[in-house]
């Protein structure tokens, strides 16, 4: 096994955890919604020296702490400025995002275009302003009962990871994390990468990618997380980019297969096309 080794960044509203393994060209590494940065392990272990995967606990998730705030997308694309400007100073990256973490993925390439050779996302939903805003939840201003129940949840998470995790076939890590994420920040981070109608102005940005960099875009056809036309709608934006559909594998296809699709795509050195 390849180790993920952790450091702490200080960011404005707390500190940030961010993951780095392997060795050779930085590739960044961003996770989805109730993810962490230790779900790329089985990148990095398949990658092994190949490359360097550092890859960040997106605020409120993770080991990283719970903003007070709210989430925006000027935090986020922020925070990954900070993360490769203290592992990768002056280097290009190789991006790479899941689900949500794909949708970020796509606005930071988009942003940093200097500094970004290539773009793989797996699963990304498509945000075109449809999807709910869940920010006023009753749960997140919980009551003290909540409060004291989601204490013990995450109390008790940890052990209840490992059988989860032999069940579900997940490495029991990514389990755990996903137990450690915070409910306002799960929101804040949905509305941010997927519910706002001000996305659509990003995609403008986001298909003159296509014509300057490599780009992937895999997705599993029972993926029933992330519908397929989401697949279709990034095809629009990105008519360039290279499809790779699966047959199986579900929103979780990457975990199914040894990350088998961004390992051939970094592999095969894109960004030198």
């Amino acid at each position: 096994m390849t180790a993920f080794e952790g450091t702490w960044l200080e960011r404005p509203w707390g500190r940030m955890r961010v993951w780095r393994a392997g060795r050779g060209p930085i590739v960044l590494a961003v996770h989805g919604l109730g993810g962490s940065g230790r779900y790329w392990q089985g990148l990095a272990d398949r990658a092994g020296d190949g490359c360097t995967i550092v890859a960040p606990d997106l605020p409120g998730f993770g080991s990283s702490d719970r903003p007070e705030g709210n989430i925006d997308r000027t935090m986020l694309l922020a925070d990954l400025d900070a993360v490769i400007e203290t592992q990768a100073p002056g280097e290009p990256v190789q991006v790479v995002g899941h689900s949500l973490g794909g949708v970020l993925a796509a606005v930071w390439t988009s942003r940093n275009v200097d500094r970004a050779g290539s773009l793989a996302m797996a699963s990304p939903p498509f945000p075109d302003g449809s999807a709910m805003d869940h920010r006023t939840r009753a749960d997140l201003r919980p009551s003290t009962g909540r409060r004291l129940a989601a204490k013990v949840t995450r109390a008790i998470w940890p052990a209840l990871a490992v059988p989860i995790g032999l069940a579900s076939g997940y490495p029991t890590t990514v389990v755990a994390d996903f137990g450690r994420q915070s409910v306002r920040a799960r929101a804040w981070t949905m509305w941010a990468l997927w519910s706002d109608p001000d996305l659509a102005e990003e995609l403008g940005a986001i298909s003159s990618v296509g014509a300057s960099m490599p780009v992937l875009l895999a997705h599993a056809r029972d993926d029933k997380t992330v519908a397929l036309r989401a697949h279709a709608g990034w095809a629009r934006v990105l008519p360039l980019a290279e499809r790779h559909l699966l047959d199986e594998g579900g929103h979780q296809f990457l975990l199914r297969s040894g990350f088998s699709p961004f390992v051939e795509w970094l592999a095969g050195d894109p960004a030198a096309d």
